[in-house]
């Protein structure tokens, strides 16, 4: 008798274990799996300066150096300076263009080593480029580029400056993160956005996701927006040139709407940070998709760009 009042605890113990396991497959075995397919790979805790992120990271087993988080960077770029620090060999020059005008001149030293912590991504072609006229801090030592977009599910958490890594192959989005549609093409990701220049013109354009910059959305548009005053361009890449910004009535990303928009009228649509900060972001180029989930700053007004 003792050994039989034994039992039944453990039989009802089997049961219940069977019934959970039944609803989680069920479920499409979320009760049990999610938490483990959704837990990053490797965080990078940074820092905020103005509205960009940067992290500190290893490169060929030195450092940590400063990067800047820059999905607009086609290639993850290092400045000559620390080229030069980790006595990299130049294999040969090209040129490139930027947010600015004319070329940008590239330098390429071959594969190297991007770390954090045991995180580690070779990067097969980083391009060596001069930062020092770009208006980012003269600690920055490279940009964070494409081939980390392209190689894994990146959060990015302005409240938190950091990047979570995820992979792939096993990363569910969170159930309260809304999905908009991403291309991930030529090693640049771009979106769909609905600009309402005024209340008799709204368009939907193809917008180039560039969080190394500061600016809320880019586009040539805007110079038919409301208010329309002349402003200094470029401000990155190559030579800052005069332009203009303008306000327009609003801007839809998803189910996102932002009213009084102010943008400036680059030649290559973009959005940037101005509207990013607003979110913790995922950006999942390997699946063509990016989760948003609204942080405090949402509704903050979108001020015109610095003259």
């Amino acid at each position: 008798m003792h050994m039989k009042g034994r039992e039944r605890p453990l039989m009802s113990k089997t049961l219940t274990w069977i019934a959970l396991l039944a609803l989680s497959l069920s479920l499409g075995g979320s009760i049990f799996s999610a938490e483990v397919l959704t837990r990053p790979i490797a965080t990078v805790e940074g820092k905020r300066e103005g509205k960009l992120i940067f992290v500190p990271l290893r490169v060929n087993g030195k450092g940590p150096f400063w990067f800047c988080v820059d999905t607009g960077a086609s290639h993850t770029v290092l400045d000559p300076g620390l080229a030069r620090e980790l006595h990299l060999k130049i294999i040969e020059s090209s040129a490139t263009t930027g947010t600015g005008q004319g070329d940008v001149p590239v330098d390429h030293v071959g594969a190297i080593t991007i770390a954090s912590g045991s995180f580690e991504l070779k990067v097969a072609d980083p391009w060596v480029i001069d930062l020092s006229q770009v208006p980012i801090p003269k600690w920055t030592r490279g940009l964070v580029g494409a081939e980390f977009f392209e190689a894994y599910v990146v959060e990015l958490n302005p409240e938190r400056a950091s990047l979570q890594f995820y992979d792939p192959a096993t990363y569910r989005k969170r159930p309260n993160a809304t999905s908009i549609p991403l291309t991930l093409e030529n090693h640049r990701l771009f979106i769909t956005a609905k600009i309402e220049v005024t209340d008799q013109k709204v368009v939907e354009h193809r917008l180039r996701v560039d969080t190394g910059s500061e600016d809320s959305v880019a586009d040539e548009i805007v110079k038919e927006g409301r208010e329309v005053r002349e402003t200094v361009l470029g401000k990155g890449l190559g030579k800052d040139f005069k332009g203009y910004s303008g306000l327009v009535k609003a801007v839809q990303i998803g189910p996102f709407r932002f009213t009084e928009v102010w943008g400036s009228g680059a030649p290559r649509p973009t959005v940037g940070m101005e509207i990013f900060r607003r979110f913790t972001a995922v950006f999942d180029g390997p699946h063509g998709a990016m989760h948003l989930e609204p942080n405090e700053h949402l509704a903050d007004p979108v001020p015109a760009p610095s003259q």
